[in-house]
């Protein structure tokens, strides 16, 4: 009982509750509808049952698997957006965000999936540092014992539409079949994008963020955590839709 006073005690004072609970307030007493809809709609949003619900539903079409398990390819290919750098007094540090992909590869070469690793050279413009994304994994994965020779990087590129033809030029015409490794919930629209190019795909998700976790009291109190949830998976979906649309 002591550990959920400690973790719902912040939330019932936390800026984001006690503003919503003001406006709710304030449109009920002046009975202006929709204002009070848009609060209770955002109030739902922010409840990490949620979005909870919004990454599972994105991820419900793959299941984490071990490298051991995996298919055999051509080439694994690591989509960005697993890291970020920091400038300190030493220079730019490495920073992980979603390791998970990283790592995915790496275990998926070593069970011999694959001959070679392929990362992108993901770089947006307020990125720091002197190397890309690909640049940083590639030096990481020699650290761990891949070979130089094994390891190939993309041009930089911005998002996964670039990724998915900045590898196809990589790998020309000869390499057909590749294990895609990126996080569950962005598999569907990445995967899309990657068989426009022409590969057949050995799917391999990782990061997965929906849990099938019974709920609790606290997937029911609004948070930044679980707008933040939300809002992530929503953009995910706007993306599928947007490219859906666009192909």
């Amino acid at each position: 009982m002591t550990i959920y006073l400690h973790k719902v005690l912040p939330l019932l004072i936390s800026p984001l509750l006690l503003f919503l609970a003001l406006v709710l307030v304030y449109s009920i007493k002046l009975r202006i509808n929709r204002l009070t809809l848009a609060t209770c709609a955002v109030a739902a949003l922010s409840m990490p049952f949620t979005a909870n619900w919004f990454w599972q539903y994105l991820e419900a079409d793959y299941t984490l698997v071990l490298a051991e398990q995996a298919k055999n390819s051509e080439a694994i290919v690591v989509l960005s957006g697993n890291v970020g750098t920091i400038q300190t007094d030493q220079g730019f540090v490495l920073q992980w965000g979603g390791a998970g992909r990283f790592f995915a590869g790496v275990d998926l070469f070593k069970a011999e999936k694959a001959p070679f690793i392929v990362f992108t050279g993901g770089k947006l413009p307020w990125d720091i540092g002197p190397l890309n994304e690909g640049e940083h994994l590639r030096n990481k994965a020699i650290e761990l014992g891949v070979p130089i020779d094994h390891l190939l990087l993309t041009q930089e590129v911005q998002n996964t539409q670039q990724e998915a033809k900045a590898v196809r030029v990589l790998l020309g015409d000869e390499v057909k079949i590749i294990t895609l490794v990126t996080s569950a919930f962005h598999m569907s629209r990445a995967s899309n994008l990657f068989a426009q190019e022409g590969f057949k795909l050995h799917p391999f998700a990782v990061n997965f963020k929906g849990s099938s976790a019974s709920p609790t009291i606290l997937s029911f109190i609004p948070s930044t955590g679980g707008l933040h949830g939300s809002f992530s998976a929503l953009r995910e979906l706007m993306g599928r839709i947007y490219y859906g649309i666009k192909h």
